[in-house]
């Protein structure tokens, strides 16, 4: 099927139904919760990992089903640090050794490290993966949450404050 992709119920509500279609009311809502990390990560995905479920789990944005994606995400972090490495140890250009019908080196070109071309393809995958979790400035622009309780403004401090200008007549 053809066109964007559809957007998650949930996503929609955070970020408001500019378009005032019908939201689905029988999508299916997985648990919202930590998922459980793959044993199969490596040492910098699994440092990674626990990175971003610190962050979006107290913000309802990751459920118990989330953790084949963001095993993903984590998986193409690593091999785009990995990809990086090699760039900065080899150079962004290498030697490319030429070679006769004999088989005898001749000389030897310039290409772009294979590396580098690695690491633009890994920060591609990662990139749509932080636009699905919401982890990019566009997309977080675009979400609505409801602040905590314990960060809204006290009325009085408000009236107090009036736009962040003191008071004259406490002064």
């Amino acid at each position: 099927m053809p066109g964007r992709r559809p957007k998650p119920t949930t996503l929609r509500k955070l970020q408001g139904d500019a378009g005032h279609r019908p939201l689905n009311d029988k999508e299916p809502e997985p648990p919202i919760g930590e998922p459980k990390m793959p044993a199969n990560l490596g040492p910098l995905a699994k440092q990674e990992w626990k990175s971003i479920v610190a962050k979006l789990t107290p913000l309802g944005m990751l459920s118990t089903i989330d953790g084949k994606a963001l095993a993903a995400y984590c998986h193409a972090f690593e091999s785009w640090v990995e990809a990086n490495i090699a760039v900065v140890v080899h150079g962004i250009v290498v030697k490319e050794p030429i070679f006769n019908k004999e088989g005898v080196q001749v000389g030897s070109k310039l290409k772009r490290n294979p590396a580098d071309v690695a690491s633009q393809s890994w920060l591609k995958i990662m990139k749509s993966f932080l636009v699905e979790f919401g982890m990019t400035p566009s997309s977080r622009s675009r979400l609505r949450v409801d602040k905590p309780a314990g960060e809204e403004k006290d009325p009085f401090e408000s009236f107090m404050n009036r736009g962040g200008k003191q008071n004259k007549h406490l002064n």
